[in-house]
């Protein structure tokens, strides 16, 4: 058993802000839903990040994160189901489930016995009114033999690496990190733990024997705030080296719903050639995977 005491962290971020509406929703069980974004057995694009499931147990993100395309989702089918909070911005409505426990209870896990399964797809499971939850999932999911990759931007992961370090084998832990920079993660990501931060749960997670995985997404080209997307990668990768994770993702912005028009108003700069930047930074990414010794995957988006 892993000596908890060495792995014990408890790391602290903001609580929800002042102005994200928090409501409650009731949520539909088995948790576990199949998913198109994962797996290609579905008729998906096939990410590679579980064999075709998702938990989903959140509606809403405090991350703020301007380039998501969930909440155009939300937006168009979920105004039914949760009423018209989720016509706030993204960022600034929040609803978690008041059913959870008894979804958890009734949820039979062993349905899923060694499939992988991502968590999340639709929001972190590590925002901080949503953390005690997901040990509570991963708890009762883990010791029926389901496998998770777990996808966060949050530090409070770092909270259950006893129980993840229990699970070794069960378990590969990837987080997202779109530039180096960290004026521009700010402007892009406003209530997301540092570039370095997120760097170093990896590190901490790959000195404990976790598998490990990032995601460097959304890439943006060049832009006013930041010039150099050729510099911001090269510094991705060089300090990537120095944690050499088991994988490595890119991939560049993606254009859906309304995060064009947020992206523009945040940045006062617009995105354009998409496709030929998607086909430049695949080059480029590629070669610096080969330069750095690393291993990766890039997943094209656009199409000329």
């Amino acid at each position: 058993m892993a000596d908890t005491t060495k792995i014990g962290h408890i790391a602290k971020e903001p609580s929800i802000p002042a102005d994200v509406r928090v409501h409650s929703y009731r949520i539909s069980y088995p948790l576990i839903k199949p998913s198109r974004l994962t797996s290609k057995c579905r008729g998906g694009i096939g990410k590679k990040l579980s064999t075709g499931w998702a938990l989903n147990f959140a509606v809403g993100c405090i991350h703020k994160c301007i380039f998501c395309y969930v909440d155009s989702i939300h937006k168009r089918y979920g105004e039914y189901r949760y009423g018209s909070i989720v016509k706030q911005n993204w960022g600034n409505y929040f609803l978690i489930p008041y059913n959870i426990n008894e979804a958890i209870e009734k949820t039979p896990w062993h349905r899923w016995k060694g499939e992988e399964v991502l968590l999340s797809s639709t929001h972190d499971p590590y925002l901080p009114q949503l953390s005690q939850i997901t040990r509570k999932i991963l708890e009762k999911a883990l010791s029926s033999d389901i496998k998770f990759c777990i996808q966060t931007r949050s530090t409070l992961v770092m909270n259950d690496f006893d129980l993840l370090t229990k699970y070794k084998n069960s378990v590969r832990l990837q987080v997202s990190i779109a530039t180096m920079d960290g004026a521009f993660s700010r402007l892009i990501e406003t209530r997301v733990a540092s570039p370095k931060a997120r760097l170093n749960i990896i590190r901490r997670a790959k000195e404990l024997g976790l598998r490990t995985g990032v995601i460097l997404a959304p890439l943006f080209p060049s832009l006013k705030v930041r010039p150099n997307v050729n510099e911001d990668l090269e510094s991705l990768m060089e300090q990537l080296k120095k944690i050499e994770p088991d994988n490595i993702y890119g991939e560049c912005i993606h254009i859906r719903g309304n995060n064009i028009n947020i992206i523009r108003k945040i940045l006062k700069d617009d995105i354009n050639n998409l496709s030929i930047f998607d086909h430049k930074m695949k080059l480029l990414f590629n070669r610096k995977l080969k330069e750095y010794g690393l291993r990766g995957t890039w997943w094209s988006e656009h199409r000329s």
